[in-house]
């Protein structure tokens, strides 16, 4: 799951060298801001076929918190 999530990640911000892990967060990645962020939500809800609710977007403070809102739904 990290690695399809990492290539989403990839895409929506044009780094095919960038690496994440669990503990990766907007402050680690330079140009995540809001619109990334919604941005990154549609492709991930795309790519694994699930919806988020907005309070589950909310509460996402790490790449660890959304690997565990899509396990949750796959």
């Amino acid at each position: 799951m990290q690695e399809r999530l990492q290539e989403v990640f990839r895409k929506v911000f044009g780094n095919d060298k960038l690496v994440i892990t669990e503990s990766t967060s907007a402050k680690d990645i330079k140009m995540w801001d809001s619109l990334t962020h919604l941005e990154l939500i549609t492709a991930v809800e795309t790519e694994f076929n699930i919806r988020f609710s907005f309070t589950e977007v909310m509460e996402f403070n790490t790449v660890g918190d959304m690997m565990h809102a899509i396990r949750e739904k796959i």
